[in-house]
């Protein structure tokens, strides 16, 4: 072999390590930032760019203020209404639109279907988080196939490509069977034997579990009503389990009636600040690494 092939050799070699290395490090990693412990992130809509809440709690897409529309110069109003229900049980009808060159970050996520954005929920007006959250949302629906990875402890969103190999450099990964419904993703956790459905909702300030589920999983609280221990936390319901029965942490939820919602509880924003979080719906897994590998409450 000459030189001249050695070194040829050794070029397309480097040139490959370095296409693997980007490869690798292709992730689109934009920063997030917080409002009581809900996240929010930047989303360009044509002209116009905003703080919008990440609200994995449902499958609207993307949902954008009037004004935000109108100076966008890329939504188009669709001839047809949607209609939810909040945890509250109140009713709300808004207006369907396409939204075109949406962008979070350098991923351009093309056209996105969602509803002009609507205040909803019974938070104060003037408190801090209700106003941000007027921005306007994005969900886990514009992303369409792209995994996403949620790092609170630093503050940033992973966006991967289809296909794109998981990060690495976790203490573990935890696999987790991933569903999604109108009511957004949602996953099997084991509570005291039985299987409840936990909803995955950046949105939720704090987790919340529906009290007839518990009884029916026969899960007390884990001191009686009339104890006076004062280090008694009726939330705590103990070690949860996957649908493999491999431990996932401790859970710890707020008991609130979930109005007949064809779910059980939330995983809110403990939950989040607890793990590294990727969703990655073209394999139908909610990959999950602790933050602290001593041990982790939900």
């Amino acid at each position: 072999m000459t030189i001249k092939h050695l070194v040829g050799n050794r070029a397309v070699i480097f040139i490959i390590g370095v296409a693997l290395n980007v490869a690798a490090q292709a992730s689109d990693a934009v920063p997030l930032t917080f409002i009581d412990g809900i996240p929010f992130v930047t989303v360009t809509v044509g002209a116009t760019s905003s703080r919008m809440m990440i609200d994995t709690g449902g499958s609207l897409g993307i949902s954008i203020p009037e004004i935000t529309a109108d100076k966008s110069g890329s939504v188009r109003l669709l001839n047809e209404t949607t209609k939810f229900r909040d945890l509250k049980g109140d009713v709300y009808e808004v207006k369907n639109l396409v939204a075109e060159k949406v962008g979070v970050g350098n991923t351009n996520l093309g056209s996105v279907k969602g509803r002009i954005h609507v205040r909803w929920g019974g938070e104060s007006p003037d408190a801090e988080l209700s106003k941000a959250r007027q921005a306007g949302a994005i969900d886990l629906v514009a992303f369409g196939n792209r995994p996403v990875m949620f790092d609170y402890r630093d503050s940033k969103l992973a966006i991967y490509a289809p296909g794109e190999p998981r990060p690495s450099g976790q203490q573990s990964w935890q696999a987790l069977r991933l569903e999604f419904g109108k009511e957004g993703p949602n996953v099997s956790l084991v509570v005291h034997g039985k299987p409840l459905k936990f909803v995955l909702d950046t949105g939720a300030t704090v987790n919340l579990v529906n009290p007839g589920s518990l009884i029916a999983a026969g899960a007390q609280p884990q001191c009686a009503e009339t104890g006076h221990d004062k280090n008694c936390d009726p939330r705590e319901l103990g070690t949860v389990l996957d649908e493999n029965g491999r431990a996932v942490g401790k859970l710890s939820a707020e008991r609130i009636d979930l109005n007949g919602a064809p779910f059980d509880g939330i995983l809110g924003a403990p939950f989040f600040q607890s793990y590294s979080v990727l969703f990655d719906y073209s394999s139908d897994l909610l990959l999950i690494s602790p933050f602290d590998a001593n041990g982790t409450t939900l």
